[in-house]
């Protein structure tokens, strides 16, 4: 039984440094990255010059 504990125990903690790891990599995209995806929306018209604009400063603030 304190086998099957121990095993339970190394697997969740697996997965949850795993968890981190995958959120960690979606978070580090660049701010020029962002900026530039969010250019491209507004030049193909599916963003407002206003919904740019309030998108570009809510990337800036953070």
């Amino acid at each position: 039984m304190k086998k099957f504990v121990l095993v339970f125990l190394l697997l969740f903690i697996h997965s949850q440094v795993l968890a981190n790891e995958n959120q960690n990599s979606k978070v580090t995209t660049s701010i020029s990255d962002q900026l530039k995806s969010l250019q491209d929306l507004y030049k193909s018209g599916v963003l407002s010059g206003y919904e740019y604009e309030k998108e570009k400063k809510k990337i800036l603030n953070k």
